[in-house]
């Protein structure tokens, strides 16, 4: 039984490069029959929203404060994946023009500032952070080196490696900061900027995130590249894939999930036939 997240990644690769002619194809669901190949993805749409409004309510306790965070940071990235369904291979190191970057060095940066953030928030946390903040300042470029919050040197590889790229940092943030508590939010944690409390830090994962989407579409819009029908409605199916994925975090609604999840693969099986 595939999991939502892969039957929306098999509803995506079935559908993301279609042309918006395409659109107009028949696909009838029950009484529906005059919106095209466009409903499948709009009931899609629908059946997430509705999903993570069950899993919601089925949820044992809140989530903290920090949780909280994280899932606006995690809507930013399913809408960064979104903006980059679709973009090839030889997309990637194009000029889009003069005086600015690439879509690899675009996201490189980003790639680059969520090692950085992931780093800047556990060293205010680590105790073996010298007290002294000179002392702390000195010692910050080696303790980032020995604990792996540097980000790769280079982004190789095409749209899959940089996707799989971002996506293992992605997971170790959700991952490290998960469990934070509501009073380390209130610790201090030091940058370039100076001090700002952690829960400051933590939400600079998601507004950074945003600010460089922009570049992103900015670029493929420059390249010729801009989103077609298909490619609005999979951006749409992936920011509401977010909420989905992370109430699923805790395991419960396995039903209702693998209910969803079955739905969405035949569809996708079915439209990757026709």
């Amino acid at each position: 039984m595939p999991t939502v997240t892969q039957a929306v990644e098999a509803l995506v690769r079935a559908t993301v490069d279609l042309p918006d002619a395409e659109m107009d194809r028949p696909w009838v669901w029950r009484e529906y029959d005059e919106e095209g190949l466009r409903f499948a993805l709009l009931m899609a749409q629908h059946e997430l929203r509705d999903l993570a409004v069950r899993l919601a309510a089925m949820r044992p306790a809140p989530p903290s404060q920090a949780q909280r965070i994280l899932g606006q940071y995690h809507h930013a990235y399913r809408d960064l994946s979104g903006a980059l369904a679709g973009v090839r291979d030889e997309d990637l190191d194009r000029v889009p023009k003069e005086g600015e970057w690439p879509l690899r060095e675009v996201i490189a940066h980003m790639l680059g500032a969520e090692y950085g953030f992931l780093g800047v928030v556990q060293y205010g946390l680590a105790p073996d952070r010298p007290r002294d903040p000179e002392k702390a300042d000195e010692r910050w470029a080696s303790w980032r080196e020995e604990h792996g919050y540097r980000a790769p040197k280079s982004l190789e590889g095409g749209m899959a490696d940089v996707r799989n790229a971002m996506f293992e940092i992605h997971r170790r943030v959700l991952r490290e900061l998960g469990d934070l508590s509501d009073d380390a939010l209130e610790r201090e944690a030091t940058f370039w900027d100076g001090d700002k409390p952690i829960r400051f830090r933590m939400h600079r994962f998601e507004a950074h995130m945003i600010q460089h989407t922009i570049q992103v579409d900015k670029t493929l819009e420059w390249l010729g590249r801009g989103p077609t029908e298909a490619r609005r409605l999979v951006r749409v199916l992936y920011r509401d894939l977010a909420a989905v994925e992370m109430l699923s975090a805790d395991g419960f609604g396995q039903r209702e999930r693998d209910e969803v999840a079955q739905t969405m693969n035949e569809r996708a099986a079915e439209i990757a036939r026709t």
